[in-house]
């Protein structure tokens, strides 16, 4: 089994990064909130993952507007 690019964590802690400091969203962590960047994270990994030609950053971007 190939080792993979990025982990889910990974993926999450860049998600949020992209929100809170590239974007200057302001994120109230709740239940639902937190549910959901977990769940794009995990979306983010998998598809990067999936993919050799991929690039991290431009998948997070992407899932990142998905985040409302």
């Amino acid at each position: 089994m190939a080792k993979a690019r990025i982990t889910p964590q990974e993926a999450l802690s860049f998600l949020i990064t992209h929100l809170v400091v590239e974007q200057s969203r302001e994120i109230a962590l709740n239940k639902v909130s937190l549910f959901r960047l977990t769940r794009l994270a995990q979306d983010a990994a998998n598809q990067i993952n999936a993919e050799e030609g991929l690039i991290p950053h431009e998948i997070i971007e992407l899932v990142a507007a998905e985040f409302e």
